[in-house]
């Protein structure tokens, strides 16, 4: 009877959770203003949208507007905004942070929708490892801000998790009974699967394909040696998908490369960043807080999860390192890359909070097992 009761409520556990994910989004995607990455996003899928016709397909790698991030998330925005039939509004009569206007709310809504279902996704995902964390990050308030506006968030992502899944089956033990392996393995299908996912994300935000990088890199060092043609593998599966999914690079490749990765560097050091002043344990702050709450009253509910996260990902800390280590690698490069990058944006926690709300979910678990005198085996039961 035990064995079913835990399955079941992880079930239950985890269509909660995506319910949970898509009120909170939806509220979201329709009462949140205008906000400020919007106006540069939203354009830009106007001008892919344009190209996407018989005809001007070629023009699509001619699109300059904000090189700075690649093309993915755009590119997408571009193609609802072409089959939507939205009007593209007039941005100069578009007031920041104020109530959708009637002209401009279908261009903001379809882009949004979009953005807020790669949301939902992750969390659906999350939930196939730890149901009481996908529960966490339904409700988490700056996930469900920055997955339902129309920014480069979202999409990537949904990537990187999909990249995670994948690399974990890769690197898995393969334990047929009574044959033990002395050395664990590499399976070349899902590793090479998640490298491809890999460039995707890094083709929708630089920072996914940095950090999901980083996580990967010590347990393919550790476990990658002697096979180098396949870690060959891996680095040409990565820049394949990362060039085939960022057509702003397919004409003049060395200089935009350059120039777009060199802009984030030169951005540090910008009045506006200097001006803001934000010091390097800042993002820290936005871990423990939850200031969506207090920028849209009436949007999101349990805010104070926000300030309970780190605190509950330490409790997970110990059967993440056991059960879940690629989960726990991705928290900890994530979180050494918020602290080090200069540039203090909320919407940057988003690297780190999939993989925290992962961890609390065990905390959580590591809580109740100890109440209940229990050892904790698997950590996606309940």
């Amino acid at each position: 009877m035990d064995k079913l009761k835990s399955p079941l409520a992880a079930i239950l556990i985890g269509v909660l959770a995506v319910v949970a994910a898509a009120w909170v989004r939806q509220r979201a995607v329709e009462r949140l203003g205008p906000d400020y990455d919007e106006f540069a996003y939203i354009p830009a899928g106007f001008r892919y949208a344009e190209r996407m016709v018989p005809g001007r397909w070629a023009e699509i790698s001619e699109v300059t507007d904000n090189p700075e991030h690649p093309a993915l998330v755009k590119l997408a925005y571009g193609l609802v905004l072409k089959q939507s039939g939205a009007k593209e509004p007039e941005w100069d009569r578009v007031p920041q942070g104020q109530p959708l206007q009637p002209d401009a709310r279908p261009a903001f809504t379809v882009t949004r929708t979009l953005s807020a279902v790669t949301g939902v996704l992750q969390v659906l995902l999350e939930a196939l490892v730890s149901p009481l964390g996908a529960l966490w990050l339904a409700f988490d308030t700056y996930h469900a801000k920055y997955t339902a506006q129309a920014y480069v968030e979202g999409l990537p992502g949904l990537l990187a998790m999909l990249a995670v899944l994948l690399f974990e089956r890769a690197i898995r033990r393969r334990e047929p009974q009574g044959l033990v392996p002395s050395t664990p393995t590499l399976a070349a299908p899902p590793l090479l699967g998640a490298a491809f996912l890999l460039g995707l994300a890094a083709a929708g935000k630089y920072p996914y394909g940095v950090v999901i990088g980083l996580t990967f890199l010590p347990f393919l060092v550790v476990r990658g040696h002697g096979r180098p043609w396949l870690l060959a593998g891996v680095g040409a599966a990565v820049a394949l998908a990362f060039f085939a999914g960022n057509p702003y690079l397919w004409n003049d490749t060395i200089d935009r490369v350059w120039n777009s990765i060199a802009f984030h560097f030169q951005y540090t050091q910008t009045e506006h960043v200097k001006r803001a002043g934000l010091p390097w344990w800042y993002q820290l702050y936005y871990l423990t807080r939850s200031t969506p709450v207090r920028w849209h009253p009436g949007v999101f509910p349990f805010g104070w999860l926000d300030m309970l996260l780190l605190p509950a990902a330490a409790l997970g800390v110990p059967y993440a390192a056991r059960h879940r280590p690629v989960w726990l690698a991705w928290a900890l490069v994530a979180l050494a890359f918020l602290l080090v990058w200069p540039t203090k944006w909320p919407q940057y926690t988003l690297l780190a909070r999939p993989p925290l709300t992962v961890l609390a979910g065990l905390g959580l678990m590591a809580v109740k097992d100890r109440l209940l005198g229990r050892r904790l085996a698997d950590p996606s039961r309940l």
